[in-house]
């Protein structure tokens, strides 16, 4: 049986597909438009045909379905995809699909994506992000579920407000759901986009204020900007117009580190902040869970926040079990979306579809023409690529089916050496990103242990934590660690990724280190390469002169 999900959503737009109870294949918007966060799906939907000739159902993830006209999307889905859909009916004057699921519920859906990658037979879940479904009585920034196989129950949920009560507008004298905190609050979504967006990111980049706070310092004239009161309840204090105050016009700062100084104790103020409540929250979860589950799950967009996420484990006694949900951002809601389709289907929760990896979207095809005499192929091997980084050059990576969610791991990744003291400053100047951005590590896992503290961790394969570095290998791998002596890490084993996994250990037999600095295989302000065309114009539209194809052997140089 094919069941497909597609997620329109106001940002990050995707498709997910599953065939016989195994998910084929997770389609992002945004890596065929190559605009960041984008939607709708139109794009994505033209692929599903390289996956499968038919769908025996079909669901939609939006928040607004009652505005939304679906006839678009199946036109799209019969014509020019090419595919049948026998039991999809459309009532256009209705705005309706005749027994067609349209997913409305969209923490539930983070909730379960993250559930059914986790591996876990019971589990609380913990969504946080700036806000999801609208209900009537207000917009949820938060939810804290208990979920297992066969159900799904919501232990607490807060909504979108100023601090006042929750009311149910459609019929106000009608009690709200008791989970349901009786308070409204900014929430921690929020209130990190705001001050993201004080900054001059836009309130979707957030993970550059994530970066930028570990250059900042505690500041007097900043207030706790998200503080917890007795109740447990919330409040953000950073007022719109406060940005003009502190950061002048913020477009005209950005690259001027003399005027960031501002905007970087913002940034370690609101980071601060939120790990605090991070760890309240999940500490909160863990109290009034029913079960008494050990096993925690966190989702939503506020849980692609690596620095806080390995804060959080280190404040967890160490009988919990906690799992990050690597596609926490919005290109999930699909994939909870196409579970919850196909436990109407069979009756349960697909825990059987644990993450093994996150390379379930696009395949590389290798149909290239050089251009040019400046364009140059070899035959190579794993150690001719690991002699090239190891004397200073930059090289991308690749190869197989792209990554899903917003971690490069080895498949379209840029790759250098991590013992180059200049190694940030050289590749955020080839990226033409920010100075203060740092960059990743992936480290053969049965070497992680002697270069980071990895706490209760035994790997780190989708890049969800930012771990202590160890005082005595600081002085080995300077380029990959922040300010803050924290590295994003990936760990890496041959069954996971043979091809990465080589590379790294012939890098390590010529230089004594198992690590590569890795970043993703795009430029400033683009999406992650997805095809050969993209790597192609990637390449050639920057510095970086390498470009290995380990699946037929190849080196690119383009001099």
């Amino acid at each position: 049986m094919n069941n497909i999900c597609i997620s329109i959503g106001m940002h990050d737009s995707s498709v997910t597909i599953i065939k016989d109870r195994k998910i084929v294949a997770h389609i992002i918007e945004e890596r065929h438009s190559h605009h960041k966060h984008d939607c709708p799906p139109c794009l994505s939907m033209t692929k599903i045909k390289d996956y499968i000739d038919k769908v025996d159902r079909i669901s939609f993830a939006d928040l607004f379905p009652n505005y939304t006209d679906f006839t678009p999307y199946i036109k799209i889905l019969e014509h020019f995809s090419g595919l049948c859909f026998p039991n999809t009916q459309y009532n256009k004057s209705l705005h309706n699909l005749i027994e067609t699921p349209i997913h409305t519920d969209h923490h539930d859906l983070h909730a379960i994506c993250g559930f059914a990658h986790s591996g876990f037979d019971q589990s609380l879940v913990v969504v946080m992000d700036g806000a999801g479904s609208t209900y009537s009585f207000g917009k949820e920034n938060q939810t804290i579920y208990e979920i297992s196989k066969d159900y799904i129950h919501v232990l607490e949920k807060n909504i979108v407000g100023d601090g006042s009560p929750v009311v149910d507008y459609s019929t106000p004298e009608r009690d709200i759901p008791e989970y349901v905190n009786p308070e409204t609050n900014i929430g921690a979504g929020y209130a990190y986009s705001a001050v993201s967006e004080s900054c001059g990111f836009g309130s979707l980049e957030c993970g550059k204020v994530m970066g930028l706070s570990a250059y900042g310092q505690p500041d007097d004239r900043l207030p706790t900007l998200l503080s917890i009161d007795s109740g447990g309840n919330y409040t953000f204090t950073l007022q719109r117009d406060q940005r003009w105050t502190w950061m002048g016009p913020t477009e005209c700062y950005l690259n001027d580190r003399y005027r960031m100084v501002e905007a970087e104790n913002i940034a370690y103020r609101i980071q601060k902040d939120y790990e605090k409540y991070l760890i309240y929250t999940c500490k909160k979860a863990l109290s009034i869970s029913k079960s008494r589950t050990k096993n925690l799950i966190l989702t939503g967009g506020c849980a692609l926040n690596c620095v806080a996420n390995y804060k959080l484990l280190k404040e967890l006694p160490d009988d919990v079990n906690l799992y990050v949900e690597p596609v926490s951002d919005d290109c999930g809601v699909s994939i909870g979306g196409a579970i919850k389709l196909d436990k109407e289907s069979y009756g349960f929760f697909g825990n059987n579809l644990k993450l093994d990896n996150l390379y379930l979207g696009g395949q590389l095809e290798y149909d290239y023409q050089l251009m040019g005499n400046n364009e140059i192929e070899y035959d190579a091997e794993p150690e001719n690529i690991a002699e090239i980084i190891s004397l200073g050059n930059i090289v991308a990576i690749a190869q197989g089916r792209s990554e899903i969610g917003p971690r490069a791991l080895g498949n379209r990744s840029i790759l250098f050496d991590p013992r180059n003291p200049k190694g940030q400053e050289i590749v955020n100047q080839v990226k033409k990103r920010e100075y203060f951005r740092p960059f990743a590590g992936t480290v053969l896992k049965e070497y992680a242990k002697e270069w980071f503290d990895m706490d209760k961790l035994d790997e780190s394969p989708f890049m969800m934590y930012a771990v202590d570095v160890l005082p005595e290998k600081k002085d080995q791998i300077p380029s990959i660690i922040h300010v803050d002596g924290t590295c994003r890490i990936q760990t890496v084993t041959s069954e996971q990724n043979k091809n990465y996994y080589d590379l790294i250990s012939e890098f390590y037999k010529l230089t004594g280190v198992p690590i590569l600095f890795n970043t993703s295989f795009n430029l400033a302000g683009d999406t992650m390469v997805e095809t050969i065309d993209d790597a192609f114009y990637t390449l050639r539209n920057s510095q970086i002169n390498y470009m290995y194809l380990p699946e037929i052997g190849k080196l690119i140089q383009i001099n």
